[in-house]
């Protein structure tokens, strides 16, 4: 996150305050509208801690996998 923390002073010009928060605002907002499966991995997420395979899910199994259940998230 601190990378994400360093762009937002960098390239918004936000306070390095200000880009914290606005920091904890999006990691509350991606955590309150992943999926169940991946709720509290997007801390994990912005800091580049995944397992790709955990995010795609096993397409073997049939069913839906984490990426398509992620792709409304925004909508």
């Amino acid at each position: 996150m601190e990378k994400l923390v360093n762009e937002l002073i960098q390239k918004v010009g936000l306070s390095p305050e200000l880009a914290q928060k606005a920091t904890s605002v999006v990691l509350d907002y991606v955590n309150n509208n992943l999926p169940d499966a991946l709720k509290g991995k997007a801390e994990g997420l912005l800091n580049g801690n995944f397992d790709m395979q955990s995010l795609l899910g096993n397409s073997e199994g049939g069913g839906d996998s984490i990426i398509d259940k992620v792709k409304g998230m925004f909508n």
